[in-house]
């Protein structure tokens, strides 16, 4: 009897979600991992920036935008720059080190993200938003899920 009434519940469980995300207009993108970024004109360059972290770790990521569709980062500091020549010489030593990935939908190819290796990044669709039809969100190296503030603390002598 139990067996039935924890199937019951998982199975309208399992419905509920896939409604709820059916109708929500939003969905992850998936991640495409490209070698690097394509030397071409883009209709945009954002640059993210991370005041505090340390002289070479100043530069939080690039996102190039082609303009084929509204792109936008979720990223607290940002600007736009004209080219990669506008970054320091630290950050653009840095940044040849990134994790590129290539914003796709489909076969088309609407941009590309660099980001350090510590970070994460997710690309959602949201069709119900036609001024940020797609978003970049970067993740902190602190706040990756299923990271405790016990994984991310330096371990070294002085760490119990």
């Amino acid at each position: 009897m139990s067996d039935r009434i924890g199937n019951f519940i998982k199975s309208v469980s399992a419905c509920l979600l896939m409604t709820m995300v059916g109708c929500s207009g939003y969905g992850i993108l998936q991640k495409q991992e490209v070698s690097g970024i394509p030397d071409a004109s883009y209709e945009r360059i954002i640059k993210l920036e991370n005041p505090e972290g340390a002289p070479d770790k100043t530069l939080a990521g690039i996102v190039h935008v082609t303009g084929k569709e509204t792109v936008c980062a979720d990223f607290p500091r940002q600007r736009v720059i004209q080219s990669l020549d506008d970054l320091e010489k630290p950050e653009k030593q840095a940044l040849a080190h990134f994790q590129n990935y290539a914003i796709r939908d489909g076969d088309e190819t609407l941009g590309y993200v660099s980001v350090p290796v510590e970070y994460g990044v997710n690309i959602w669709r949201r069709d119900n938003d036609p001024v940020c039809k797609y978003s970049v969100q970067i993740l902190p190296p602190r706040h990756r899920h299923g990271q405790t503030d016990y994984q991310d603390a330096v371990q070294g002598s002085t760490s119990w």
